[in-house]
């Protein structure tokens, strides 16, 4: 694989249940072997689903603020923010402002999701 260039328009966007909308921007598809990225538009007023499971990610809040649940503890975010979710720890996010933020997770995630 020689790597690539992309537009985030080229790809795909998908509804996640809480009104989020989610591209998955590199995945094993692409040829990655270790690490998904995504990119996902929370609408005001919207969240991601409530959820947790057995890998960890990272985030980096690109635009927008709002919130973040983790575990039992709601934290504020806004732009510039990064987060870091451990494994097997209920999360959520919601915006109180339109927000998009960038989601990285092992390919295992994208795998569970996509499928081969």
């Amino acid at each position: 694989m020689d790597g690539f260039v992309k537009h985030y328009n080229e790809v795909e966007e998908m509804e996640m249940d809480g009104g989020a909308k989610i591209r998955w921007l590199i995945t094993h598809k692409n040829g990655a072997q270790n690490f998904s990225m995504r990119l996902i538009n929370i609408p005001e007023g919207k969240e991601t689903p409530s959820h947790s499971h057995d890998y960890e990610h990272e985030i980096f809040v690109m635009q927008g603020e709002g919130s973040v649940r983790l575990g039992e503890r709601e934290l504020k975010l806004r732009e510039g923010d990064f987060i870091f979710i451990p494994s097997n720890i209920f999360h959520r996010i919601r915006a109180e402002k339109t927000m998009n933020i960038i989601c990285v997770v092992p390919i295992k995630a994208a795998k569970l999701i996509l499928g081969d």
